[in-house]
């Protein structure tokens, strides 16, 4: 075995260093590499769609929750005199458009004369250009959790 050959089976390959990959090889090669880096990005671009997805769920759970906690805050006549359904506003802090892309809309059903359910829902465009809506709703009633009980000092 000094020459620069290997044996495989009975049959004896020659090979010199001059030699190189058949055309074949090459193309197999470059075929198995292309699904590799194909199959890579796909992964990578689904990896950014389930970011933006996760951002968007962030989003509408603060704009949910910081809703719900302004209700929160009015007395008990002030909640009455609410609108039944009406298009909110988001108030944020920073005066950024990140929140521009979300309609929010609140419904109050008065179930008895001290108990009103609250529905707030926000829709938004995705990445797919498909509407997505996200509902929420809780309960208000007149001494509930909503009435804060000030003191003075």
């Amino acid at each position: 075995m000094g020459n620069c050959g290997w044996y495989v089976i009975g049959m004896v390959f020659q090979r010199s260093r001059s030699d190189g990959f058949t055309l074949v090889e090459v193309i197999v090669a470059m075929a198995i590499f292309t699904m590799v880096i194909a199959g890579g990005l796909v992964g990578v671009s689904r990896g950014f769609d389930l970011i933006g997805l996760s951002r968007h769920h962030t989003r509408v759970s603060q704009i949910l929750q910081s809703e719900f906690e302004r209700l929160r805050t009015l007395s008990w006549v002030e909640f009455q005199e609410l609108p039944q359904q009406a298009e909110v506003d988001i108030q944020t802090e920073f005066g950024t458009s990140a929140y521009d892309a979300y309609a929010v809309v609140r419904e109050i059903i008065v179930e008895e004369s001290d108990l009103a359910r609250v529905e707030l829902s926000v829709t938004y465009t995705n990445q797919n250009q498909r509407v997505v809506t996200v509902k929420s709703q809780t309960f208000f009633t007149k001494g509930g959790v909503n009435d804060y009980y000030y003191r003075t000092i």
